[in-house]
C-alpha cells in the first residue's frame, strides 16, 4: 500500500482548518456567556490575521442611533489607525468601510490612491502604508439591518482569492452572530434602563445610577439637589388633543430638560408627565437656572404639530444634603413642594424648608408602622355594604384598608394609602386587600348570593409586571370566581387609555373580574376617559353626595354624572349616603345603588355577614 505525501499547501490548509475550528469554538463560548462585544470582535480580527496572515483586520460596529462606525474590534492595526475609524459616518465616499456601509454591499478597492472612495483619507493610507482595502457589511438574517462592516487592509497591492473569501465569509458569520446578540442585549438593557418614549432614562436607572451620584458628591463635598418637575395641565393637553400630541409635548419636554445639563447631571422621566432631575450646585443657584428655563417656556409661541401649546413648570427642590443624601425622602420631599408649588398658581419653584423637613419626618414615621403593618400582615379589612336604593337590599359590598387596633391610631386611611404609594408599600398591601376580598367572597352569606365584593386597586399595582400572574393565582387558592370581584381604581393622573397598566386592566375584565372607577369627580378623569376603559360601575364621590339636600348645585352635578355614566352604559352608585333625605333625592333621580352610613358603617370582616343578613331583613319589597 502506498501512501502520497501531504503537499506544503494542504498542510498549511489542515493547520489553517485546525486553527479556525478552536478559534471559532472559543468566539462563540464569549458570545454565550454574554461577554463585552470589542473583546469578541478583537477576537475575531486576531483569528482572521492568523488564517490570513498578509491582512489587517478591523470589524466596526454601526449605532443606528448615531448613524456611526465604532466600538470595533481590531487586529494588529495600530491605535492611531483604530481612532481615526472612531465615528465613521457612512457615505458615498467614506473610504472602504464607510462606503460599504452605506450601499450595504461589497466594496473591493485595489488601489486605494487611484479610488475616488478614498480621496479624503489619503492621508490614511500614507501614514500606515495601506494600498488595497475589502469591505463587507455585516447583516441582520432577521431583518437585513445594519449590524456593521467587516474590513482587511493590505500593504499591498492585493484582491481577495476564492479561498479568502471562504475564510471571510467564516468570519464574517462569527461576527454577525456577536454583533446580533450584542444589539439584542443592549436593546434589552435599553428597554430596562430607557424611558421608552423620550429616551430619557426611566425609574430604574434613576435609583441604579443615583447611588453612584449621590456618594460621589457626598465624597468630594459638592452639594447635590434634587427638582420634582411636573409639567402643568397635561392631562387637560391630552384630553383634548389626543395622546399622540400628548407625548410629542412630553418628547419636546425631556429634550429641553436634557438640553439644560451638565454631563454629570442625571435627568430622568418619573412617570406621566413628571421628571426628575439631580443638579450639582448650591440650591439658590439651581432655582435661577430653573427660573431661566421656565421663563424660557412660558415666553415661547410654541406649537405641537397644529395644536399650540403654553408650556408651564410646577417644580419643588430640594437640596439632598438635607435628608443625609437619601433618595426616597428627597424625591418624597421634592414631590410635597411640586404640591405646593401647583397650590401656590403654577409656574413656579418652591424650595423646600426645614418645617417641610419636619412634615415629611413625620411621613416617614408612618411609612415605617406602616412597613411594619404590612410585613406582618397586622391588616384589619372592614366591609362596607351597597344597597340598592329602592329597597336596601344589600348588592354588592366594599373591603377598606383599616390597620388592627392600636397601630397607627389616628392616622387617616387615606393618608396611609398615599404613602403606601409613595413608598411601594402599596403592593404588598393591595395584594393582601384583594386576597381577603377572595377569602370574604365564598362566605356562604355572600356565595349564595350574586353579590359582588369591591376592592380598591392602585394603578401603581397595574404597572408591576407580576401583578397579573398574582391576581389569578389568587384565584384558584381561594376558588373564586372572577366575576365575584369588582376592581376599584381611583382617578388618577396615571390613569392612561393607552399602555401597560391599560392592557393589564383588558386582561382582568377578558378574566371576568368587574371594574369600577372609584371617587368619579374629583380627579383626573373626564368622558374620554370614562368611555375609553371598560368600567362595569362608577361610583360619585361623597363630596357630592353631602350637599346634595340644600346645594341645587351639587343635585345638578350627581344628575350629570348619573347622565354620562347611563350614557356609557355603566351602572352608578352614590357614595357617602348618611340621610333618609340624600336617599330620597338620590333614587328620585335615578340613582339605583348607594353605599353610606344610612345602612351601615365600615365593619370587621367577621361581622360583615351579620349586617348584610340584617340589612336583608329589613329591605322593602318592590
Amino acid at each position: 500500500m502506498t501512501t502520497t505525501a501531504a503537499s506544503p499547501q494542504q498542510l498549511l490548509d489542515l493547520i489553517t482548518a485546525g486553527v479556525l475550528l478552536q478559534g471559532q469554538q472559543g468566539i462563540l463560548e464569549r458570545v454565550a456567556q454574554g461577554k463585552p462585544l470589542k473583546g469578541t470582535l478583537d477576537a475575531i480580527a486576531g483569528l482572521a490575521e492568523t488564517c490570513m496572515p498578509e491582512a489587517l483586520v478591523s470589524i466596526l460596529y454601526y449605532d443606528p442611533d448615531g448613524d456611526r462606525l465604532g466600538q470595533g474590534g481590531f487586529g494588529k492595526l495600530p491605535a492611531s489607525f483604530q481612532q481615526s475609524l472612531e465615528g465613521l459616518r457612512p457615505g458615498p465616499q467614506a473610504g472602504s468601510c464607510g462606503t460599504c456601509t452605506h450601499r450595504n454591499a461589497v466594496v473591493i478597492c485595489e488601489n486605494v490612491f487611484t479610488d475616488p472612495l478614498w480621496d479624503s483619507h489619503h492621508h490614511i493610507c500614507l501614514e500606515h502604508q495601506i494600498q488595497s482595502t475589502w469591505s463587507t457589511p455585516l447583516l441582520s438574517p432577521q431583518d437585513q439591518s445594519r449590524l456593521g462592516v467587516f474590513g482587511l487592509y493590505y500593504q499591498n497591492r492585493h484582491l481577495p482569492t476564492e479561498a479568502e473569501q471562504g475564510l471571510v465569509d467564516h468570519f464574517i458569520h462569527l461576527a454577525t452572530i456577536a454583533t446580533e446578540r450584542h444589539r439584542r442585549d443592549d436593546e434589552r438593557s435599553r428597554q430596562a434602563w430607557e424611558d421608552g418614549l423620550t429616551g430619557l432614562g426611566n425609574r430604574h436607572q434613576l435609583q441604579a445610577r443615583s447611588a453612584d451620584i449621590l456618594a460621589q458628591f457626598q465624597a468630594e463635598g459638592k452639594t447635590l439637589c434634587l427638582a420634582f418637575i411636573d409639567l402643568d395641565n397635561f392631562r387637560l393637553f391630552n384630553h383634548n388633543y389626543g395622546h399622540h400630541l400628548g407625548d410629542k409635548l412630553l418628547q419636546y419636554l425631556g429634550k429641553k430638560l436634557k438640553d439644560r445639563l451638565a454631563p454629570f447631571e442625571l435627568l430622568a422621566r418619573f412617570g406621566g408627565d413628571e421628571f426628575i432631575v439631580l443638579f450639582e450646585g448650591e440650591p439658590q443657584d439651581i432655582l435661577v437656572r430653573l427660573d431661566q428655563l421656565t421663563t424660557e417656556l412660558d415666553g415661547e409661541a410654541m406649537f405641537i404639530e397644529h395644536a399650540r401649546a403654553r408650556l408651564t413648570l410646577s417644580i419643588g427642590l430640594i437640596n439632598c444634603a438635607d435628608v443625609n443624601f437619601d433618595l426616597s425622602q428627597s424625591i418624597m420631599q421634592a414631590d410635597a413642594a411640586t404640591r405646593r408649588a401647583k397650590e401656590g398658581g403654577r409656574n413656579r419653584t418652591v424650595l423646600v424648608d426645614a418645617s417641610q423637613l419636619d412634615e415629611v419626618k413625620a411621613r416617614l414615621v408612618v411609612a415605617q408602622k406602616l412597613d411594619d403593618v404590612v410585613r406582618q400582615s397586622h391588616i384589619n379589612p372592614h366591609g362596607q355594604p351597597i344597597v340598592d336604593l329602592h329597597t336596601g337590599m344589600p348588592i354588592g359590598t366594599e373591603l377598606l384598608f383599616r390597620p388592627k387596633r392600636g397601630v397607627l391610631t389616628g392616622v387617616p386611611t387615606q393618608h396611609c394609602i398615599n404613602i403606601a404609594e409613595t413608598t411601594g408599600l402599596i403592593d404588598s398591601l393591595g395584594l393582601q386587600m384583594l386576597y381577603a376580598a377572595y377569602k370574604i367572597s365564598r362566605h356562604p352569606q355572600l356565595s349564595t348570593t350574586e353579590m359582588v365584593v369591591n376592592v380598591n386597586l392602585s394603578v401603581h399595582q397595574l404597572m408591576r409586571q407580576q401583578f397579573f400572574d398574582e391576581v389569578i393565582q389568587g384565584l384558584d387558592i381561594f376558588s373564586v370566581k372572577p366575576e365575584r370581584i369588582c376592581l376599584e381604581i381611583t382617578e388618577s393622573r396615571w390613569l392612561e387609555t393607552e399602555g401597560p397598566s391599560r392592557d393589564v386592566l383588558d386582561r382582568l375584565v377578558e378574566r371576568g373580574f368587574k371594574l369600577a372607577l372609584d371617587d368619579f369627580g374629583t380627579g383626573y378623569a373626564s368622558l374620554v376617559v370614562l368611555r375609553a376603559f371598560p368600567f362595569h360601575h362608577v361610583k360619585v364621590d361623597k363630596s357630592f353626595v353631602d350637599n346634595i339636600e340644600t346645594s341645587e348645585e351639587a343635585r345638578s352635578l350627581c344628575r350629570a354624572m348619573l347622565e354620562m355614566g347611563q350614557a356609557c352604559g355603566v351602572e352608578i352608585t352614590a357614595e357617602g349616603v348618611e340621610t333618609e333625605q340624600q336617599r330620597l333625592i338620590l333614587s328620585n333621580m335615578g340613582f339605583r345603588r348607594g353605599q353610606g352610613y344610612l345602612f351601615a358603617p365600615p365593619v370587621p370582616m367577621d361581622r360583615l355577614p351579620e349586617v348584610l343578613a340584617d340589612l336583608a331583613r329589613k329591605a322593602t319589597p318592590l
